[in-house]
């Protein structure tokens, strides 16, 4: 995937070559970043990849949701986490038991 930047020229990631544990450590820094889209594709790849081992959505949310107190944390990842599971925001909090 390339990502163009503001200036600084193209940032290419194929995040289907890269391993699980790096997979995880690339959307931890690009949270919050200029790159949404690598984002949203790097979580798309691991939601994918926990499926074929064998986790549904359920499970999926209620490891995202793992040792997250308030709310408000909690709302915040149902938001950037529901697509990449190919469900709303409102499913992903009733299956955390916030609806």
């Amino acid at each position: 995937m390339n990502i163009k930047t503001k200036g600084k020229g193209v940032v290419n990631i194929d995040v289907k070559s890269l391993s699980h544990t790096t997979l995880v450590e690339i959307i931890n820094e690009l949270k919050g970043g200029d790159y949404p889209e690598l984002l949203k594709n790097a979580r798309k790849e691991l939601v994918e990849r926990l499926k074929l081992k064998g986790f549904n959505n359920r499970k999926i949310a209620a490891i995202l949701v793992a040792n997250v107190y308030g709310r408000t944390k909690r709302k915040l990842i149902a938001q950037e986490w529901a697509e990449s599971l190919g469900i709303t925001k409102d499913e992903f909090l009733e299956l955390i038991g916030m609806k």
